[in-house]
């Protein structure tokens, strides 16, 4: 049975063919690393370093933590690491994760606020499926402990983006950690999960009652029982997709990727380029040719309707055609925006619930028909909008009409 974890999980989530293409076909590529992944392990490496030595009462100082943070940047860089955001360099990613560790440190010194247990921390959380029991496998950043019993799970992210509370209220990963916590010391009697928006120099933090572990704990085994009876994989496209390293064999851009660098010359003798521009050239051709025809019928409706008032009939022949002309009244009523007092309306008269979607168009038929009581259907007339509306049926003249 595999061992899953929430990237895992995340990644089926995400795409389910790049799933089966790293855990089921485990396809080896030239793992091309982005930069913000790079970023972020330099990152954590250095505030790795920061709590491992306060462990034995070693308080680096900021100077010494950005040393490190520097020395291993220029060791691990590499020309094969992906910056893909354009007029970006790696020295804007450097100084930007410099500015990271400044504002941690100041914001926390003399990080005494808890006692560190242990940072990168292998968990592993048991759930219990049904017939089957599944493992997950996770690594929390740094777990703490506070006297009373309260434990916290940090997370170190360097992200450009600062989620809203209620994202990080339905977060998985941290929360399946504490189900690991309580697994682990059953004397937690709080797991407080605590995220540090390195960016924005912002701690953000949220906690889970027993009743939401438990429903996380059932809704990731109906997860894993999904990706166990999966057959299919279908790719999905998103933007991460420009930092997939399986675009390569990936049906969605395997093509772009075989002629995005090849030269003009090359690119446009490709078979699939030339196909794909006469087939958009063609599609462009036939709705400018529809657009012209669908004018000119326009104004040969509006002449067939001119025409039919006109003479007072309700039928126009032609030599082989005819086409019946018909005029009726259709009623609308107001928008979502505006039905808050037709919505009084019919609560006060008990009829809310024949129409509770608002749907105008059974309420338009229940006016036509007159199924309500006449003093309703008068007031109603208060929130009608009547449209004549105009249709012509094109149909073949019978033999016996010539």
């Amino acid at each position: 049975m595999p061992l899953y974890s929430h990237s895992r999980l995340s990644t089926f989530e995400q795409c389910n063919l790049k799933f089966k293409f790293k855990y089921v076909d485990k396809v080896e590529t030239e793992a091309e690393e982005g930069v913000e992944a790079f970023l972020g392990k330099k990152v954590h490496e250095s505030l790795e370093k920061l709590y491992s030595d306060l462990k034995f009462e070693k308080l680096s100082t900021l100077k010494e933590l950005l040393a490190f943070f520097k020395e291993e940047w220029k060791k691990n860089w590499n020309e094969n690491i992906i910056i893909v955001r354009e007029h970006i360099t790696e020295e804007n990613y450097f100084n930007m994760g410099e500015r990271f560790i400044i504002d941690y440190y100041n914001r926390y010194k003399p990080f005494d606020q808890s006692r560190v247990i242990g940072t990168e921390l292998a968990v592993k959380i048991k759930l219990d499926g049904e017939g089957k029991d599944y493992k997950l496998i996770g690594y929390i950043d740094r777990l703490d402990f506070r006297e009373g019993g309260v434990y916290e799970i940090h997370d170190y992210k360097t992200n450009a983006n600062l989620p809203v509370q209620q994202y990080l209220d339905e977060d998985r990963q941290l929360a399946l950690y504490a189900m690991a916590v309580k697994q682990m010391y059953p004397d937690a009697k709080k797991v407080k999960l605590v995220w540090h928006f390195l960016a924005f120099d912002k701690e953000m933090s949220s906690e889970r009652t027993e009743e939401e572990l438990e429903a996380l704990k059932w809704e990731t085994v109906q997860l894993i029982e999904q990706i166990e009876s999966e057959k299919e994989y279908k790719p999905t496209v998103s933007k991460l997709c420009d930092w997939c390293q399986f675009r390569p064999i990936c049906p969605m851009w395997k093509h772009l990727y075989k002629i995005e660098d090849k030269p003009a010359n090359e690119y446009l003798k490709d078979s699939g380029v030339q196909l794909v521009n006469a087939y958009a050239k063609l599609t462009a051709k036939k709705k400018r040719i529809v657009d012209e025809l669908e004018e000119e019928m326009e104004k040969l409706k509006e002449a067939l309707i001119k025409f039919a008032a006109k003479e007072e009939v309700s039928v126009v022949f032609g030599s082989e055609a005819k086409v019946s002309v018909k005029v009726y009244d259709t009623i609308h009523f107001p928008p979502k925006e505006e039905q808050e007092e037709l919505i009084k309306l019919l609560k006060k008269h008990d009829k809310w619930e024949e129409v509770s979607a608002l749907d105008t168009y059974a309420l338009a038929k229940i006016v036509k028909e007159a199924k309500w009581p006449k003093t309703l259907l008068e007031k109603l007339k208060e929130f009608e909008e009547i449209e004549k509306t105009e249709r012509l049926y094109l149909g073949k003249i019978k033999k016996e009409e010539d």
